[in-house]
């Protein structure tokens, strides 16, 4: 299978317009292909993603994914069989998928339909202005150029350019912006973006971002690399970030056609074999002037020659391991290097040999302040020995406690969770939140008193009956204070949906949807929904009805389900040719 998603990626690749996630997080859906019909009720879905990540896969009913059918998460492959029972014949699902890794939660890929077989449903219909096309051309000196030349079109997706002239079709409509990164015309300079480099793609519409170069003196970038002092060529990964991105994967190299500003160079992985990157040179950062050249030297030093150090931290004298925010300062014959660190405890080998000082920049334990550092903050690093430093912490005035927060729903424990409803409330006291999960647990919160304040939500169709203990706590040294939002649920009620042909009733097959507090979606009229939660409803039609006919609207537009209560929705349709042929089905 995963033999088969590379060759579907390959295939994709050479389609003109086409283009390819190359963020980590980014997803590009691969099999079923959109609209097309699969063979099984048990398909298989795969997808194609760059980074070392987990996924989350959703397929539901409708486009906007309220009716989950499924709704996978930790999924580990680039696939995932839809299991027996779960799909229907003759049916359109939705599915899309996103990635999860390195601490963050990238975006969902632009969802995709498929038709299950035993039929031939009606594919959904995207909303005039749903997608189209974005043209990047250039010009040199005002005249057009065909090459090689790197960009970057961000908004509703991001889309990354290596040539001129190309076009991305099917975009989703939205604001784009146009980035030159570099590359173009040989020895030119970039100089704007026309019509601008934002744009709105609307109504299915054409629009075109024109990159201009000019023959003037063109800036560049070069990186290169020493390992102990002397010249070093090999295989390196890094980034350049600024006005213009690059990834180089060797030194020396040169960017050229780069655009003038502020460049910081981005060190990855790789390098000599053993050695370590001590520095960059001049600084990670540099002005890159128009018309001008500037390099950055990536500084190795060969584990062997250089020292160690491990850097721990305590608090109140115990050991303590967490983030925390520090230079090492090595002042070598060449100059001073910098290594700024984020956690403790940490060791760094390969150091250069000499003075080493570390510097306290930020961080630590919460709620603590840095006594010292021992046995000195400046000490000397012999070749092939270890210096030791360590931070010492202590916990200072306020003292500080913990809130926790819990709900009940009829006496039973209820969370957050997906489908479960949302929720929001306040704390107010020395320090203020607003929270929107529950159970929840704010730590480290200086002692004194708080107030609970619930602004919203909570399970669907219930009310809060009151806070207990009590809305008002005081948290003490050390000390935990929880606070329950205990919650009623209300009677439920019933939701009938009914249809009308020229003001008879009529009854058959219909698409629908239900929405409010409870939703669902129906393919029948009449068809009543109970178990429905107090509150707002209305009903959307979406597709089908008595043949021949045009569908005329919803009456009512709106109404409030009350507890235990009814409401009715009619779908009203009209015949076509004025006269209705035949007796009405009844």
């Amino acid at each position: 299978m995963l033999r088969i998603v590379l060759i579907l990626l390959l295939m994709l690749v050479a389609l003109p317009g086409c283009y390819i996630p190359t963020s980590p997080l980014a997803v590009m859906l691969a099999t079923p292909l959109n609209g097309s019909t699969t063979q099984s009720l048990s398909p298989v879905m795969t997808w194609v993603s760059f980074g070392n990540n987990t996924y989350q896969l959703q397929v539901a009913t409708d486009s906007g994914f309220q009716n989950l059918l499924v709704d996978e998460s930790n999924l580990t492959q680039m696939l995932y069989t839809v299991p027996p029972g779960k799909l229907n014949s003759a049916a359109t699902y939705f599915w899309h998928v996103r990635a999860f890794g390195g601490g963050e939660t990238g975006p969902w890929a632009n969802a995709w339909y498929f038709i299950t077989p035993g039929g031939s449903p009606t594919p959904p219909t995207p909303p005039p202005g749903a997608t189209g096309t974005i043209n990047v051309a250039t010009a040199m000196d005002g005249a057009p150029w065909f090459g090689s030349i790197s960009y970057t079109l961000s908004g509703p997706v991001t889309v990354s350019g290596t040539t001129t002239p190309q076009a991305f079709a099917n975009l989703p409509m939205g604001s784009y912006t146009l980035t030159y990164n570099y590359g173009g015309p040989s020895g030119a300079a970039f100089s704007s973006i026309t019509p601008s480099s934002t744009q709105t793609l609307t109504d299915g519409s054409n629009i075109l971002f024109s990159l201009h170069m000019s023959g003037q003196s063109a800036s560049g970038i070069q990186v290169f690399a020493l390992l102990d002092g002397a010249p070093w060529s090999g295989m390196v990964n890094y980034t350049i970030n600024g006005p213009g991105t690059g990834t180089g994967f060797a030194v020396p190299k040169t960017f050229a056609n780069i655009s003038p500003g502020t460049y910081t160079l981005v060190y990855s992985s790789g390098g000599p074999p053993g050695a370590t990157l001590t520095a960059i040179s001049p600084g990670a950062t540099e002005i890159l002037g128009p018309g001008s050249t500037t390099s950055f030297t990536l500084i190795f030093n060969s584990a062997v020659s250089g020292s160690s150090v491990q850097t721990s931290a305590t608090l109140n004298g115990a050991p303590w391991t967490g983030m925390v925010n520090y230079t090492l300062t090595h002042y070598t014959v060449s100059g001073p290097i910098e290594d700024t660190e984020y956690s403790v405890p940490r060791t760094t080998g390969g150091v250069p040999a000499g003075n080493i000082q570390l510097t306290y920049n930020s961080g630590g334990p919460a709620g603590a302040t840095l006594s010292g550092i021992t046995p000195s903050a400046q000490q000397t690093a012999s070749s092939g020995g270890t210096v030791f430093f360590t931070m010492n912490f202590v916990h200072q005035q306020p003292s500080y406690g913990r809130i926790m927060i819990n709900a009940t729903l009829d006496g039973a424990p209820w969370q957050v969770a997906i489908g479960s409803g949302g929720i929001s409330y306040s704390i107010i006291g020395p320090d203020t939140h607003t929270g929107s999960n529950v159970p929840s647990t704010y730590d480290g919160q200086p002692t004194g008193t708080y107030t609970l304040s619930f602004n919203s939500g909570g399970p669907p169709g219930s009310v809060l009956t009151d806070i207990s203990p009590s809305a008002t706590q005081t948290v003490s040294p050390g000390g935990t204070i929880y606070y329950t939002l205990n919650f009623r649920g209300q009677a439920r009620g019933t939701v009938h949906v009914t249809a009308t042909l020229n003001g008879e009733p009529w009854s058959g097959s219909v698409g629908y949807m239900v929405s409010g507090p409870y939703m669902q979606s129906g393919g029948y009229a009449p068809q009543s929904f109970s178990n429905a939660a107090t509150g707002t409803y209305s009903v959307s039609y979406s597709s089908g009805g008595p043949p021949s006919c045009v569908f005329e609207g919803v009456t009512p537009a709106s109404q409030i389900l009350p507890a235990g209560g009814s409401i009715s929705f009619n779908l009203r349709f009209r015949y076509q040719g004025g006269v209705l042929p035949g007796p009405l089905v009844q």
